[in-house]
């Protein structure tokens, strides 16, 4: 068994030799990673001196005790090397339990985190009520569904339905109306131009051009819609 600190040290010289510089090893840099094998190792040895020393009970409690704490160092470091990648996971539980719900960054940009679906639901103030969105950039238009309007304060059955739309389910007829406002977190754009479509039509109403052409930038950026008001 003394032999084992060695094994590890020459198994870890062999991964830093076969590793190209600019590669992890386990998600940990080549100083990062020597550092780790080499601090193991010494913990190990020092493990196996003392259990040859006291023998019996008192070895089987100290081999137990380095044990847990060697995988709490080995959890810790893996926590670490992986932490972007632990990162995007719970936000992305995030988005699912709370879809579209936005966050404001330091600079006062909108961050949306993306469902476990793929796309994007924008959770916004549409004439002062809560609407859920479905960010689309092929949508020429804010597109609201029959139930969204009447939430916002629009009744679908006073429009006049004379513009066509295409839809997931096909072409349908909508009309043309102004919202008084727009609100996603602190970015507001007043009086834009929308369409209602017919009851039944639609499941989701969508976040189009009318409201983003008006914003200063929109952008995915790992994973994230960020919004940047005007």
């Amino acid at each position: 068994m003394r032999f084992l600190p060695f094994l590890i040290v020459a198994i870890a010289v062999w991964l830093l030799i076969a590793t190209p510089a600019a590669e992890r090893i386990f998600g940990l840099d080549h100083g990062s990673f020597s550092r780790v094998a080499i601090g193991g190792a010494v913990l190990l040895w020092m493990l196996l001196g003392a259990t040859r020393r006291l023998g019996g009970a008192r070895a089987s409690a100290v081999v137990g005790g380095a044990l847990t704490w060697m995988a709490l160092l080995i959890g810790l470091v893996g926590v670490y090397a992986y932490r972007n990648e632990f990162a995007d996971f719970a936000e992305r539980v995030m988005a699912e339990l709370a879809p579209g719900e936005p966050q404001v960054g330091a600079g006062g940009e909108v961050i949306v985190n993306r469902r476990l679906g793929g796309e994007f639901v924008v959770v916004a103030y549409v004439n002062g009520a809560r609407v859920p969105l479905l960010f689309d950039t092929g949508a020429s238009s804010v597109v609201l569904t029959a139930e969204d309007a009447r939430r916002a304060g629009i009744n679908p059955v006073g429009l006049e339905y004379d513009v066509s739309v295409t839809t997931a389910n096909g072409v349908t007829a909508a009309a043309a109306v102004r919202l008084r406002s727009i609100a996603v977190g602190p970015i507001a754009v007043a009086g834009v131009r929308a369409l209602v479509a017919q009851p039944g039509a639609m499941s989701e109403s969508l976040l189009g051009m009318t409201f983003l052409e008006k914003l200063k930038s929109y952008a995915v950026e790992r994973g994230r819609l960020v919004l940047k008001g005007g």
